[in-house]
């Protein structure tokens, strides 16, 4: 009979027990394994759906700004403009523009393109109720000097308040003509003046004018419609400047300092 060895009992348990605690660990690695490649697989579907969402995101917006742009009604314009209209019952920039205060002006509104004189029988003809009463405060002036033959516009003038007074103050001292100015003879067509400048004084009651002749062979001055007033170089030279300024005429060439 064989001697009982104790080591051959254990030797098989031993084998036995490593065998099961090997497989247990695989088994539990492997389930690790399996859970951890579930996470990675989520976190990856999470990180692609908000990249896709972002891209949603983005893509939307810039379509919004696209119309925005085009339509000029985003949602700030939007809201900005109801609370004008409902204010006022004005767009918002209608608003804004009246909101704005004007620059100061020192004459008229401007030169009219046709004026009355264009079609005057002469340039001493001023409408009736349209002419500047020396005796009047004026607070502002412009100056439009016309081309009677072409019937146009050939510059145009603003000055202050201060310049307007002191020209109104020089031509309401002046007598009735100059008789330092020659006399010419010539024939009737050139007789007829081929350009004026009209004088529009801003006052309290509109626009007053006087006219000024200083082409052509009829007596040159300063016209009012109720008083004539001759030419002289005072006034003249406080408004004949810039696209004002001619570059000579009959009486002009032979009047001093102006």
């Amino acid at each position: 009979m064989p001697e009982y060895d104790p080591e051959q009992e254990l030797g098989p348990k031993f084998t036995s027990a490593f065998r099961g605690q090997a497989e247990t660990t695989e088994s539990q690695s492997g389930r690790l394994a399996t859970v951890a490649r579930l996470r990675v697989r989520r976190r990856r579907q999470a990180v692609m759906s908000s990249a896709a969402v972002v891209l949603v995101v983005v893509a939307i917006g810039g379509s919004w700004s696209v119309m925005s742009g085009l339509t000029g009604s985003g949602p700030e314009n939007s809201s900005a403009g109801q609370a004008d209209t409902g204010a006022t019952g004005v767009s918002g920039p209608q608003r804004t523009m009246e909101a704005v205060p004007s620059q100061p002006s020192f004459g008229a509104a401007g030169c009219p393109a046709v004026h009355p004189i264009l079609k005057a029988p002469a340039t001493n003809a001023v409408p009736a109720g349209t002419g500047l009463d020396v005796g009047t405060p004026v607070t502002g002036l412009e100056a439009c000097r016309y081309d009677l033959k072409a019937g146009a516009l050939l510059g145009q003038q603003k000055f202050s308040p201060a310049i307007a007074q002191q020209v109104v103050d020089a031509i309401k001292v002046l007598p009735e003509m100059n008789s330092q100015l020659p006399v010419f003879k010539c024939a009737p067509q050139t007789a007829q003046p081929s350009e004026a400048i009209v004088l529009r004084f801003t006052t309290a009651d509109g626009i007053r004018e006087i006219w000024v002749e200083y082409t052509g062979c009829n007596s040159p001055g300063f016209f009012t419609g109720s008083h004539t007033y001759g030419l002289f170089a005072a006034p003249l030279k406080l408004f004949m400047t810039g696209p004002v300024r001619p570059t000579g005429s009959t009486y002009l060439d032979a009047l001093k300092g102006w």
